[in-house]
């Protein structure tokens, strides 16, 4: 059996949505302690949920991450089960990567900005004199697109599709609750209470979560119109 020593990590924080029909840019960042490792060759691949090859890219680096700009045909099914196989060529070797894809109708995006947060706590204005938040931020997007990240998961993890959520605005508040909860974590010791009180929150709005649900993907609403959050469908990839 081999082991590799000083493996890198490809950072995938969840699985993918393309949107058919439409450009969409993956990417494949590699790391090593601490530190981003330099590609300098890539291929990618996706296949089908049945292995089909449907289209490659023989090499697609921008600053030295594996990138790759590919539109999914518009006669693909709308499914689960595809994926995209990077080789990573860099210093130390070649990874080879998989990632999971679903081709979809629409992806699910957030709905809250800074301005949100900002109505909810004036100190994390960074424009204010008052401004209380993280350090050497001009933006909190980093924490909102990492409460994202964690939603995305949430729902994948519970048997359901984000793209089929059709009603993203009921997320707003999980959204907005977990953004405040990692916000205050990063703060450190002295405003661990406030991030428990907001994750907290976040939990209670989960809990109560409805939203608007398209099972069979037909780009039509469920004919039992909101459901709530948690174990619905469970698609076998």
């Amino acid at each position: 059996m081999s082991f590799d020593a000083a493996p890198v990590t490809v950072r995938t924080p969840v699985s993918l949505e393309l949107t058919r029909g439409a450009s969409s840019t993956v990417t494949a960042p590699l790391y090593r302690d601490g530190a981003a490792v330099t590609a300098t060759a890539a291929a990618a691949r996706l296949y089908s949920s049945g292995g089909a090859l449907l289209d490659s890219e023989a090499s697609a680096l921008t600053g030295g991450v594996a990138t790759w700009t590919l539109t999914p045909a518009t006669t693909l099914p709308l499914e689960p089960g595809y994926r995209i196989e990077w080789d990573i060529t860099h210093a130390g070797g070649i990874a080879r990567h998989t990632v999971s894809v679903a081709i979809v109708r629409r992806a699910l995006y957030p709905v809250i900005t800074d301005e949100d947060i900002i109505r909810r706590d004036r100190t994390l204005d960074a424009s204010e004199a008052g401004y209380r938040g993280p350090e050497s931020l001009t933006d909190l997007q980093e924490y909102i697109d990492e409460a994202w990240t964690e939603i995305l998961g949430r729902i994948w993890g519970q048997g359901s599709r984000p793209a089929l959520v059709m009603s993203p605005e009921a997320l707003r508040s999980v959204h907005l609750y977990l953004s405040l909860a990692i916000i205050y974590r990063a703060m450190g010791s002295d405003r661990m209470e406030m991030a428990a009180e907001y994750q907290a929150m976040y939990e209670a709005a989960w809990a109560s979560l409805r939203w608007v649900y398209d099972s069979d993907d037909d780009g039509v609403p469920d004919d039992d119109g909101q459901r709530q959050a948690g174990p619905s469908v469970l698609w076998l990839c």
